[in-house]
């Protein structure tokens, strides 16, 4: 998080149309013509992939260059990525700054690859630099409303791609030299506002595949609208079952060694969790069933069980089936991870700025919760009864405020990216520009909400 904020703080207010891929030219990937600038921004795990992936993939077609706060790390501009074959592809940076007025200009295709519940703070920070008519923007992994955070940011005109996953399983070797990728993804779905799909297979496909491997794969499907990203089950359900049932028993002092929780995150996660999950997973599904029975929109179509999901991406390694729980403690893609945690000592206590707790909350429970509030005020009532419990167990350990007296009027809601009782329903879906006239009546309604709990 410390990274973040430092990149954050070299992003300095300053002063700064919908289009198809044929209006920006075709993009071969021979490497002969369109030649293209790619800025990642915030160079993590996903970050180094894509910096030693991009140059090769696209015949040095696509220039590479890396907003960050630590350029010195990147000083050999020559990163390679493992594959899980024993493989490596070298890549090659062009440029690295913390300075976004040395970068952004110039960028056709600007990928945020930080922590979700940065965001906000981050399109805000680069929105001066950005000229809409000429770069893309887009997030490596998409959680939540963050397509009206793209449009509330930079207008009805931006040009936004949205990754459903992350395309690959990956880690940093060491920073700026060498990364690994232990798991790819045969496909990945993708949404986009102004963008179509003969820009996203010929601009953004390219950047992301392995095809060392004989294959041309991850593949990116477009999804029919963003209601896969918005009720996607997956780390915003698994999160917080996992790690409130970690420190279940923790009530403000550190842990004892015998009370200390699991080293792994997820490995044997024990059945109170698994059972709190699969609430989760019914409150879920039944909240975006409701959303289908009021918009019939497309996507929903496509938003399965978690269970259903795990088989489906995980199968082959999943050693036991026989429980939700069971399911996510045995599969090795997720055998790895530790749980953040604080070490004093005293004992341990959770971490309350890890982005297991950050990203899945605020950006996770929150916003399903303001869908199924928009949804009663239109006469359809969603439980959401585990949801709220852990959102307010959260908000305790974070020291915010979402959830008062059981609704989400809380001080620190404005922090946060949701569906307010003035939007459209079909926004959840569709991020769709607002008619002249509609933006000032917006503002005059939302002023007359309730909100409670502000000091």
């Amino acid at each position: 998080m410390e990274r973040i904020r430092r990149i954050a703080a070299h992003v300095q207010d300053a002063p700064a149309k919908a289009i198809s891929s044929d209006a920006l030219g075709p993009a071969p990937v021979d490497g002969k013509s369109g030649e293209l600038i790619v800025t990642l921004v915030a160079a993590g795990n996903s970050g180094h992939v894509c910096a030693a992936l991009i140059d090769g993939n696209t015949k040095g077609r696509v220039k590479v260059q890396i907003l960050t706060s630590r350029p010195q790390v990147w000083q050999h501009k020559r990163p390679f990525v493992r594959f899980p074959d024993g493989q490596t592809q070298e890549g090659h940076v062009h440029c690295v700054s913390s300075s976004p007025a040395e970068l952004i200009p110039q960028t056709d295709i600007l990928l945020w690859t930080g922590p979700v519940n940065a965001t906000k703070d981050i399109f805000e920070k680069l929105r001066p630099y950005i000229n809409v008519q000429r770069t893309a923007i887009g997030t490596i992994f998409a959680q939540g409303l963050v397509h009206l955070l793209a449009q509330r940011t930079f207008g009805s005109d931006v040009k936004f791609f949205a990754l459903r996953n992350i395309p690959w399983l990956c880690r940093v070797v060491k920073l700026g030299l060498e990364c690994e990728i232990v798991g790819v993804k045969s496909s990945i779905g993708v949404m986009t506002i102004n963008l179509d799909r003969s820009y996203v297979k010929h601009e953004l496909e390219p950047l992301f595949v392995v095809h060392k491997r004989g294959k041309w794969e991850p593949a990116m499907e477009m999804l029919p609208d963003f209601c896969p990203i918005v009720f996607n089950p997956a780390n915003q359900i698994i999160h917080p079952a996992r790690y409130w049932s970690l420190f279940r028993n923790w009530k403000g002092l550190p842990l004892s060694k015998s009370e200390e929780p699991s080293e792994w995150l997820y490995r044997d996660m024990d059945e109170v969790a698994g059972q709190v999950l699969v609430v989760l997973d019914e409150e879920l599904q039944a909240l975006k069933d409701a959303y289908f029975a009021a918009t019939g929109a497309e996507g929903c179509k496509s938003v399965i069980s978690l269970a259903d999901r795990l088989l489906d991406q995980y199968g082959d390694q999943i050693s036991d089936r026989s429980t939700l729980a069971r399911m996510v403690g045995t599969n090795k893609a997720y055998s790895m991870a530790r749980t953040p945690l604080i070490r004093t000592q005293q004992g341990v206590m959770p971490n309350p700025t890890h982005r297991v707790v950050t990203d899945d909350i605020g950006w996770g429970l929150c916003a399903l919760i303001s869908v199924a509030e928009k949804l009663e005020s239109a006469g359809m009532f969603v439980p959401t009864t585990m949801m709220r419990m852990l959102v307010e167990w959260h908000q305790k350990l974070m020291g915010k405020e979402y959830l008062y007296n059981g609704r989400l009027r809380g001080r620190d809601c404005a922090e946060l990216v949701l569906l307010s009782s003035s939007d459209p329903l079909t926004l959840v879906a569709e991020a769709t520009p607002a008619s002249e006239g509609d933006w000032i009546s917006a503002v005059e309604e939302q002023a007359m909400e309730p909100r409670y709990g502000n000091p």
